[in-house]
C-alpha cells in the first residue's frame, strides 16, 4: 500500500531523502505545502528523483504550489494536486515491526488535514491529539501503523525523531547497531525487526564505510549543533568518547526571507576574500608593470628639398602619345538681352527684322539677290539686305532659309507684327504661289524725322553681346563636362574651341531699339587628359639621390602653359611646370634596431650614421624611471614628422 509523507515548509532535501530511504513501500506520496523549500529548486527535485530511481521506488509530489509542480515535472517527478479526495484516502505506512493486530483508521477518524489547511500555522498542531495507537497481532503478522497526519518535524539535516508511547518526541542517537534495510533481502523477505523507537540505520557493519564512521558522526554532530532549536541539548555519538554538547541557539527563520538562502561559514568567506585579493593584486601588478616600465617615443624629422621641373607632353586621342587624351564635344544655346548704346542724330529710320523664306516649287535651290522685295498682306514692302539661296524641296518638305529684311520706306508704320509675305517679282509665273515668307517677330526700328536722338544698335553692342555669349557658353560647357571627368582627369580651359553656328539671326547694326535679344548656338570642344599621368612622369624624373641620400616626392603642384590643340587630328601638345617637395627616406625598422638600449651618447652615434635624418626628438616615459631607450623593440615607437629644409 502507498506510504504518504507530509513535508514541512522549511524542511531540506536531505531530510526528505532520509524519509524516502526509511520507507518500506515501493510507492510513496510526499505532500508539500505552498512555497516549500524543496520545491523552489530544480536541483533538489532532480536529486530526489535520482535517489528514488536508485532505491527502485516510485515517488509522487502532492502539492497546491503550481510553480513547484512545474519544476517537479521538469525534473521528471510525478505530481498530483492536493485535494479533499486525497486527504480522505487512507494514509498508511508499512513497518517491519511484528504486531498483534491490524487496524485501519478512516481519514475522518484520523483527522487528516484538508486541502485548505496546507501551509497554515496550525497545520500540525491540530492533528497530534487524534493520532490512534496500533495494537499488536501475532508474531507472524505484519504490523500496520497509521500515518500520523501531523508528521514529526525534523529539526536539522540528518537528525531523526521518534515518538514514545506517551506521544512525546524524543531525539535519537544518529548511530545504531541495527541496520534499517539490508539490500541483500528481496522485497518479499522478512525485515530485521526494529525496536519500538525508530533509529537511524548504522552502516558501521559495511566494510566500505568502516573507515569513515567516526568522521560522519562528527559531521552530523556539527550539523545538529547548527540547526538544532534553541535550548535543545545534542546527544553524544554512540560509541564515541566525546561528551555531549549543548546546541547553539539558532535564530528562527524569517518566513518572508528567501528559503533558498544557504549560510556561508567564515572559513569560506576567508577563502573567497583571499582569492579575490590575489586576483586584484595580480591585476594591479600587471597594470603597474605596463604603466611604469619605460617606453620611448622617437620623432624623426627627415631632410626636405624643393625641385622645379618644366616638361612638354604630346597627347593623342585614342592610342599613342606621352599621355592619354580624349575630346568632349557639346552644343550650347545662349540667349542674352542687351542694351543698345548707339544714338542717331534725329534722322528717319527704317524698320528691320527677319523672315523665313519657303521653297515649295521644286527640288532645285533658288537664289535671291539683295534688295529682293517682300510684300506683306497689308501692302508693306521690305527688301533683302543680303542675297541668299533658298534650298530646294526634300522628300515633299519645302526648303527654308532665314534672312534679314529692311523696310522700303521710313516711318513707324513699318513696325508691323509677325506677318506673311509674297515675292512680287514672281508675279505672272508658277513660282509666285510656291515661294513665300513669314516673320515670327515684329519689325522694329521704323521712325519719323522728329529732330530728337534715337537709340540704335551699335557695332560695339554686338561685339559685347558675342563675348558675353561665348563666356556663358564656355562656363555652361565646363560645368557639364566636369561632371563627366574621373578624379584624375583634367580639362584644359585654355584649349577649348568655341564656334558660333547661327550668325544669320543676329541683330543688324543701326537698328533703332533701346534693347535687343542676342541669340546664338555654339559648338564647343575641349581636350581631357590624365593629370595623374603627368605627375607620375614628372616625379619619376626627379626621384634621385642627392649626396648619397635618397628622396621621394611628398607633394607636387603642376601648372600648364602654352598648349597647341588640333581637334581635326585629335592631338594636343602642352607644356607643364611642376614644383615638387621631396623628403629623405627613413627606414623605421633599422632605426629601431639601432636605438634599442642606447643612452644619449649612443643616440648621437646612431644619428651620425644617418645623414638622411635632419633632427631627432626622443621622449622616454616615465622620465624618472630611466634615461636610456628601452631594450625591448616593442616599447620603441617611431614617428616620421614632416621634413624640414
Amino acid at each position: 500500500m502507498p506510504q504518504t509523507f507530509y513535508i514541512e515548509n522549511d524542511e531540506e532535501i536531505i531530510s526528505v531523502i532520509g524519509r524516502l530511504r526509511k520507507s518500506s513501500s515501493e510507492e510513496n506520496y510526499f505532500v508539500f505545502p505552498k512555497r516549500a523549500l524543496v520545491l523552489q529548486s530544480i536541483v533538489n527535485l532532480r536529486l530526489f528523483q535520482r535517489e528514488a530511481q536508485k532505491l527502485g521506488k516510485r515517488i509522487v509530489v502532492v502539492t497546491q504550489d503550481e510553480a513547484g509542480k512545474n519544476l517537479a515535472e521538469k525534473a521528471g517527478v510525478e505530481t498530483q494536486s492536493y485535494s479533499d479526495d486525497f486527504s480522505r484516502a487512507p494514509h498508511i505506512e508499512l513497518s517491519a515491526v511484528p504486531t498483534e493486530k491490524k487496524e485501519i483508521i478512516s481519514p475522518s477518524a484520523a483527522n487528516i488535514p484538508r486541502s485548505q489547511d496546507i501551509g497554515s500555522m496550525d497545520f500540525y498542531a491540530a492533528q497530534s491529539a487524534s493520532v490512534p495507537k496500533v495494537g499488536n497481532e501475532d508474531a507472524s503478522g505484519t504490523s500496520l501503523r497509521i500515518r500520523n497526519a501531523s508528521p514529526v518535524k525534523q529539526t536539522s539535516l540528518n537528525s531523526l525523531r521518534s515518538i514514545d508511547e506517551s506521544g512525546s518526541v524524543k531525539p535519537q542517537s544518529t548511530r545504531s547497531s541495527a541496520p534499517l534495510f539490508n539490500p541483500n533481502i528481496s522485497m518479499g523477505d522478512t525485515r530485521t525487526p526494529l525496536s519500538d523507537k525508530e533509529t537511524v540505520p548504522n552502516f558501521s557493519s559495511a566494510p566500505k564505510f568502516a573507515a569513515t564512521t567516526e568522521k560522519n558522526a562528527m559531521r552530523e554532530d556539527r550539523l545538529k549543533n547548527f540547526f538544532a532549536p534553541a535550548g535543545q541539548e545534542e546527544r553524544s555519538v554512540a560509541g564515541s568518547s566525546k561528551p555531549a554538547m549543548m546546541a547553539q541557539p539558532v535564530q528562527a527563520p524569517n518566513r518572508q526571507s528567501s528559503p533558498s538562502r544557504v549560510p556561508v561559514t567564515p572559513k569560506k568567506v576567508n577563502h573567497i576574500f583571499i582569492i579575490l585579493g590575489g586576483v586584484t593584486l595580480l591585476s594591479l601588478c600587471g597594470v603597474a608593470l605596463f604603466l611604469f616600465l619605460p617606453k620611448a617615443e622617437v620623432h624623426v624629422i627627415p631632410r626636405k628639398i624643393v625641385r622645379s621641373v618644366d616638361q612638354q607632353f604630346d597627347g593623342k586621342s585614342g592610342n599613342g602619345g606621352d599621355i592619354p587624351v580624349r575630346i568632349i564635344e557639346k552644343e550650347q544655346a545662349v540667349t542674352l538681352t542687351m542694351d543698345a548704346s548707339g544714338m542717331s542724330q534725329g534722322s528717319a529710320q527704317k524698320a528691320r527684322g527677319n523672315v523665313t523664306i519657303y521653297n515649295e516649287f521644286s527640288a532645285e535651290p533658288q537664289s535671291l539677290v539683295a534688295t529682293t522685295r517682300f510684300e506683306s498682306t497689308d501692302g508693306k514692302i521690305f527688301r533683302l539686305i543680303e542675297g541668299v539661296t533658298v534650298p530646294g524641296m526634300n522628300n515633299a518638305q519645302p526648303g527654308t532659309v532665314t534672312a534679314a529684311v529692311i523696310a522700303d520706306q521710313t516711318g513707324s508704320d513699318y513696325n508691323i507684327p509677325p506677318a506673311s509675305f509674297t515675292i512680287p517679282g514672281f508675279k505672272g509665273s508658277p513660282k509666285f504661289s510656291k515661294f513665300s515668307a513669314k516673320s515670327t517677330k515684329a519689325m522694329t526700328g521704323g521712325g519719323n524725322a522728329t529732330g530728337s536722338d534715337i537709340s540704335v544698335i551699335a557695332k560695339t553692342d554686338l561685339d559685347k553681346a558675342e563675348r558675353e555669349a561665348k563666356d556663358k557658353a564656355k562656363n555652361e560647357f565646363l560645368a557639364a563636362a566636369k561632371n563627366e571627368l574621373s578624379p584624375d582627369e583634367k580639362i584644359l580651359d585654355e584649349a577649348i574651341e568655341i564656334v558660333p553656328e547661327n550668325q544669320a539671326s543676329l541683330p543688324v547694326v543701326g537698328t533703332a531699339a533701346a534693347s535687343f535679344d542676342y541669340q546664338n548656338t555654339y559648338k564647343i570642344r575641349g581636350f581631357v587628359f590624365s593629370e595623374k599621368s603627368v605627375k607620375d612622369k614628372i616625379e619619376a624624373k626627379v626621384t634621385e639621390g642627392v649626396s648619397g641620400i635618397k628622396f621621394h616626392p611628398v607633394f607636387t603642384a603642376v601648372t600648364y602653359g602654352e598648349s597647341l590643340p588640333n581637334y581635326s587630328e585629335g592631338t594636343l601638345r602642352l607644356k607643364a611646370h611642376a614644383s615638387l617637395s621631396l623628403e629623405s627616406d627613413i627606414n623605421s625598422d633599422v632605426l629601431t634596431d639601432e636605438l634599442a638600449g642606447k643612452d644619449e651618447s649612443g643616440i648621437n652615434d646612431v644619428l651620425a650614421k644617418h645623414p638622411e635624418i635632419n633632427k631627432i626628438q626622443i621622449q622616454i616615459k616615465p622620465q624618472w624611471f630611466s634615461s636610456a631607450i628601452p631594450t625591448s623593440k616593442k616599447r620603441i615607437m617611431i614617428f616620421t614628422d614632416p621634413g624640414e629644409e
